[in-house]
Formats: structure tokens, C-alpha cells, sequence
């Protein structure tokens, strides 16, 4: 009897051990997450708007997480095709209403300037 006690206070510090990484490697999928957000909202990456947009939805296996993220692809989508059709160089002629409306477009926070600022 004593070594089926010794197996299961065994078992049941490997499952106490194996809660302990899951919620490990959960929390850091969540801070992952979250610093990926910060990142895609404030477009400090080049490109990577349009490259999550554009993969996002493959990486994606589940339909139910598909269309969890449906609008997050969208909006990602929508702001890199604004963005693109924007040419800040001179060749393409922008006023200063649709630089503001696409300003508004990305959701970011902006003063009274249309100026972005933190949260």
C-alpha cells in the first residue's frame, strides 16, 4: 500500500507541476499577445499591419477563431490599404481632410490636433 501511495503523491505533484507551465506559457502568450497589440496599433513595425492582416487568417485553424478575428483582419486590412493608397511623397495629392479622416480611420487616440497620443 505504501507504494501505491508513494505513485500517486507522485501523479499528483506532476499535474501540479504541469498546471504550473500551462499557466506559464499561457500568461506568456497573453503578454506576447498584448505587446502585439500595443505594436499593430501604434505601427511601429513597417509592414507588419499588412502582414498580419494577410496571414493572420491562415495561421488561424479553428473556424470559431476565424470568426473571433474576423474583425481584427478586417480593420488591420482596411488601415494597410489606406495606408498604401496614401503617397506622402508628392506623386499623389492628399488634403489635409483626408489625412485626417484616415487619422481617424486607425481607431488610434489623437488630440485636438489630430496629433496621436498615448492612452
Amino acid at each position: 500500500m505504501k507504494e501505491q501511495q508513494k505513485i500517486n503523491e507522485l501523479e499528483l505533484k506532476i499535474n501540479r507541476e504541469k498546471q504550473k507551465l500551462d499557466k506559464k506559457l499561457t500568461r506568456q502568450k497573453i503578454l506576447l499577445g498584448a505587446f502585439l497589440i500595443e505594436t499593430l496599433e501604434k505601427n511601429e513595425v513597417e509592414k507588419l499591419r499588412e502582414y498580419v492582416a494577410n496571414n493572420l487568417d491562415d495561421f488561424l485553424t479553428r473556424e470559431s477563431d476565424r470568426e473571433l478575428m474576423s474583425d481584427v483582419i478586417e480593420k488591420l486590412k482596411k488601415i494597410s490599404n489606406k495606408n498604401n493608397e496614401i503617397d506622402y511623397n508628392g506623386d499623389k495629392h492628399t488634403d489635409d481632410d483626408t489625412l485626417v479622416a484616415n487619422i481617424a480611420d486607425t481607431g488610434l487616440p489623437v488630440d485636438e490636433d489630430n496629433m496621436f497620443v498615448e492612452d
